[in-house]
């Protein structure tokens, strides 16, 4: 039986085989070396309710979003189809109870995207004064190009960093945990790895859309959590795509639903002068970090359905 504890420098989860009490650990996430824990003793959990809806998602956790319980990461993942409505409840549920902590997120990640672009637009006009192009510069020269490529590359990075940050932490509000911001600043372990799966995911998938476009909506539906597998479960790059691949197997039609319907969502956001993406965006982003526990098998805060008879 394995012992899961969490890291005493950035939460993560680790798990150490039986026996490892009393030696020391380096943590995937943070390197730190933290010493192995006595493993606590198992309790057995309370029989559910004989009266209770046969519901195959409740099995993965009988707490409410209230509940101060936390849910740790399961060791074993497993392919379980997404359930839309299910998944919809679940995410209104979590994000009522969650709403604060789900926009400050967003809002944290749209100022560090404004600001890059801020800060490299001063930084352009900086190098044309400096160079004599002035306002209207020549986007053909070795200059314009570099700093066009350069723009482009640390604004992905600034923005795949964050991204990173809010997995994590999404994925701790889903497993009732607090959410950590310090996690904003923790990114770097992951980094190289979710870099190099982004560049591979766009190469395959602009080969797809040039392919008559439904291999790319193929390639989109079958690997786009393979930036969960490398946050969540500290996977390499193969490693991720190949998990996301076994884990599409019955959802990819549940996924394109999902997707048109966040897509709406977003827009209907927008619509209100884009302040609606306040409470949208977080929304959206939720729903992708709870569809991926659900079609792993992970258990997350989830609510209940209401029993015969009741309201």
């Amino acid at each position: 039986m394995a012992i899961n504890f969490e890291c005493t420098e950035c939460n993560n989860t680790l798990e150490v085989p039986d026996g490892s009490e009393g030696q020391k650990a380096k943590c995937p996430a943070c390197s730190a070396i933290i010493n192995v824990p006595h493993a606590k003793p198992h309790q057995s959990s309370p029989s559910p309710d004989a009266d209770a809806p046969d519901n195959p998602y409740e099995s993965t956790s009988r707490l409410q979003p209230h509940d101060p319980s936390s849910l740790a990461p399961s060791g074993e993942l497993t392919v379980r189809q997404i359930d839309i409505g299910w998944t919809f409840k679940a995410t209104w549920e979590l994000f009522k109870v969650h709403f604060g902590i789900l926009i400050g997120i967003f809002l944290i990640m749209l100022a560090a995207s404004i600001l890059t672009f801020i800060v490299l637009s001063i930084l352009r006009m900086a190098v044309f004064i400096m160079t004599g192009m002035g306002q209207q510069p020549d986007f053909a020269t070795p200059i314009t190009i570099g700093l066009i490529i350069f723009s482009n590359v640390m604004m992905q990075s600034v923005n795949l960093w964050f991204t990173i940050a809010s997995i994590r932490m999404l994925l701790q509000v889903s497993r009732n945990q607090p959410a950590d911001f310090r996690l904003f600043l923790q990114s770097g372990p992951f980094m190289l790895r979710s870099f190099f799966a982004t560049l591979l995911f766009a190469i395959m998938t602009i080969l797809g859309l040039l392919l008559f476009i439904v291999p790319g909506i193929y390639v989109m539906l079958t690997f786009w959590n393979y930036n969960y597998f490398i946050v969540d479960r500290n996977c390499g790059v193969m490693e991720s795509f190949r998990l996301a691949s076994v884990h599409a197997q019955g959802n990819r039609l549940s996924i394109l639903v999902m997707s048109l319907i966040t897509m709406g969502l977003s827009l209907l956001g927008m619509m209100a002068f884009c302040l609606g993406w306040i409470a949208t965006v977080p929304f959206c982003m939720l729903i992708l970090v709870i569809s991926y526990l659900t079609m792993t098998g992970q258990p997350f805060v989830q609510p209940r359905l209401p029993t015969n008879g009741q309201a």
